[in-house]
Parts: structure tokens; sequence; C-alpha cells
């Protein structure tokens, strides 16, 4: 015996907050940091105090932010050690792109992923005194907006279990027994 159903599926607008657009920044930098000592050798670099927020400008995602450059040098022949300190500040463009949706309003919620804090990959001392980094860092960027999204719904529906039923066919009464 066959049985057909009849199912009327019914169109619904449903207003949520959703992905909209993503976005990604790899960033490898260059720098020339200017140190003032007769620095004889480079002996490490770290990058601390990393803070960074995404904002929207002129129908394109930004991140600005800055963070520290400490350079570690030999100076006097290789007698003394020194650390040098600077602030990087940094404005870049994210490349993104966006779900053509309906929005409620122009309002964006950005979310910034780090997903590769900025480190030094490279460090070299210059003849002319100036010290060459190079730094590497990585950035994802979620958009999320207020949207209309259509939904397709049935109207065949099906109660679900009661507490009681649900019971009965997830108890096993010889569990004690078979111990």
């Amino acid at each position: 015996m066959i049985y057909l159903i009849k199912v009327i599926y019914v169109y619904r607008e449903v207003c949520c907050k959703t992905l909209i657009g993503k976005g990604k920044l790899d960033k490898h930098k260059e720098i020339s940091i200017e140190v003032g000592t007769n620095a004889s050798k480079t002996l490490g670099c770290w990058i601390i105090n990393h803070q960074c927020n995404a904002y929207y400008h002129n129908k394109d995602i930004r991140i600005k932010g800055s963070y520290d450059v400490e350079l570690w040098m030999a100076v006097d022949d290789d007698k003394k050690s020194e650390v040098y300190r600077t602030t990087i500040d940094f404005d870049e463009q994210v490349n993104s792109a966006f779900k053509d949706l309906i929005t409620l309003d122009d309002k964006l919620y950005l979310k910034t992923i780090i997903t590769h804090y900025p480190s030094c990959v490279g460090m070299t001392l210059l003849d002319t005194g100036l010290v060459k980094v190079e730094i590497e860092s990585q950035y994802v960027v979620d958009a999320f907006a207020e949207a209309i999204l259509v939904v397709m719904c049935s109207d065949k529906n099906e109660p679900d279990l009661t507490t009681e039923e649900e019971i009965v066919m997830n108890v096993n009464p010889n569990y004690l027994i078979n111990k």
C-alpha cells in the first residue's frame, strides 16, 4: 500500500543578525628603524602590545592598530647589549566580499580574528646604521548585519515526543540485571 502525503511549503521572512561578508588581510611589511646607537650586531626582535580594531569606511573594511617592536642589539663592539623600543601604527584595507542581502539598516557589526599575530621573520643591520625588520601578520574580519532571510517551511508538523515517551524509549529496564 502506498501513501501519498501532500506537503505544502510556505515561505516566511525572518529577520536575524547574519554573516553578510568576510575579509582577509595577509600583511608582510618591511620597515627600517633608525636605532640611534652604534650597533655592531642584531641579537633578536620581539613584538608586544599588539592591538587592532576593524571599522567600515567608504564601503571598505579597514583594520587600524599598533604594536611595539623591541630590537635587541649588541653595541660597543659586542661588549654591551641594548634594547631599542618603538611603536608601529598601521591602517590597512581588508580584501573583502559581501553577500547581496536585504539589510534592515546600514549598521555593520565587525568581528576581527587574528589568525597570525605580528611576528618578526627577518632582521638585518644595514651599513647605514638602520635596522631592516620584516614583520608578518594575518587577520580575518567577519561582517554581520540585521538582514531579512526567506525560509521555506513545511505545514506538516509532527509533534515532538513528550518527556514520558522519551524516557520509555531510552531507559533500559534490564540495566542492573546485566551487571
